[in-house]
């Protein structure tokens, strides 16, 4: 059921009625046509990825066991993902769609501007001049999904760089009266990572993760999935997510849950806390019941996640993305907090102290240490 309906006035002095999705709707993955595209290889000079544990064919897995039929779910992979593939493939499902569908597009690879538009890297695109020519972008898509979809809602997610540019879709929808969202793991601004990061979490929303659900009412909503992809990427990645809402409402319902969290008053790192340890970012999944504490901390290396157990000694709260991040500033030094070793710069000494950055934080970090915390590895 729709919560309210809003007007849209268009350029042209037609009125549209938009359909607002919110708390008394959910994600109707029966009902749900999707097309993944993922390109890890290109017949040009693109950087390439690994193949190994891609995550585009597990979330294909992940919305059949949700219960999309697969017949409603079209795969385009590397070589399979050529211009003309892409744009039959869009078109087939666009009109298999009906009024009640829900549209889910999804791109993984590579991704770049151009002018006012946005290049997803199909196989056989060219660069150079004829680039704009023989690549597929989100202009393109926003017109076809606006002139052949007439459904419920569509749902934009890419993981490339500058793939916040999806927001053209979701504003073309918009002029139609049709809900929708996009979720990318950069902005359209920015680059990013080469890490399947991202699209994890899109499953791990999808699949009913406890930890996504951050208000423990055994739901998931599209405000929890975006805030909690939002400090993620920054967190373990140290880059902006992307988020994109046309008459979305945060209360939008993705699934339940697999289970709950339950968080103990005497953890000094509750569940769910990003940290750092021994230079690298992770979050904080499980924690000992028995003195002394010990956590179990999940990393995420390239397409795969890793837990390992640290002490409470070993561990300090992640400030990344929380503040700015110093430019260019390269480690002279060492510095050691909580019996670990950190690159760091100093900023100035006095007294026999000095007052250092950690170099890989933000300036909230900086602080003055003595000589029994700091080394010079090069001196």
């Amino acid at each position: 059921m729709f919560r309210v309906l809003l007007l849209v006035v268009l350029g042209s002095g037609f009125v549209l009625p938009v359909q607002r999705l919110g708390a008394n709707d959910a994600w109707d993955a029966a009902d749900t046509h999707v097309v993944i595209i993922g390109v890890t290889r290109w017949k040009a000079d693109l950087t390439r990825y690994p193949r190994r544990r891609r995550k585009d064919k597990e979330l294909r897995e992940l919305l059949i066991q949700r219960g999309t039929p697969p017949k409603q779910i079209s795969v385009l992979l590397d070589s399979e993902a050529t211009l003309e593939n892409i744009r039959q493939t869009i078109k087939s499902t666009l009109l298999a769609t009906n009024a009640n569908s829900t549209l889910l597009i999804y791109f993984a690879g590579h991704g770049w501007r151009i002018g006012d538009d946005f290049c997803f890297a199909n196989y056989d695109v060219t660069l150079g001049p004829d680039n704009a020519k023989t690549g597929w972008t989100v202009r393109e898509l926003a017109n076809d999904v606006y002139t052949n979809f007439n459904g419920r809602q569509a749902i934009f997610i890419a993981d490339c760089c500058h793939s916040g540019g999806l927001r053209l879709a979701v504003e073309k929808l918009q002029l139609k009266g049709i809900s929708s969202f996009s979720l990318t793991s950069a902005t359209e601004e920015i680059t990013s990572t080469g890490n399947w990061t991202f699209t994890q979490l899109i499953i791990d929303a999808l699949a009913g993760l406890p930890l996504m659900d951050t208000n423990r009412d055994g739901m998931i909503s599209l405000g929890e999935v975006r805030l909690e992809i939002n400090n993620a990427m920054l967190h373990l990645e140290g880059q902006k997510s992307g988020f994109y809402s046309g008459d979305t409402d945060d209360d939008f319902v993705f699934g339940g849950t697999t289970g709950e969290v339950v968080n103990h008053p005497e953890l000094a790192f509750p569940l769910g806390s990003y940290v750092r340890v021994k230079g690298r970012y992770g979050r904080i999944i499980d924690a000992s019941n028995t003195a002394p504490t010990r956590y179990s901390v999940e990393f995420f290396n390239y397409a795969s996640k890793e837990v390992r157990r640290y002490a409470e000694s070993e561990l300090r709260l992640s400030r990344r993305g929380t503040g700015e991040l110093a430019v260019n500033m390269l480690p002279e030094c060492e510095v050691r907090w909580r019996g670990q070793w950190y690159p760091a710069k100093v900023l100035r000494e006095a007294d026999g102290r000095w007052y250092i950055h950690y170099v890989e934080d933000d300036h909230s970090w900086d602080e003055w240490v003595e000589a029994d915390r700091i080394r010079f590895p090069n001196k």
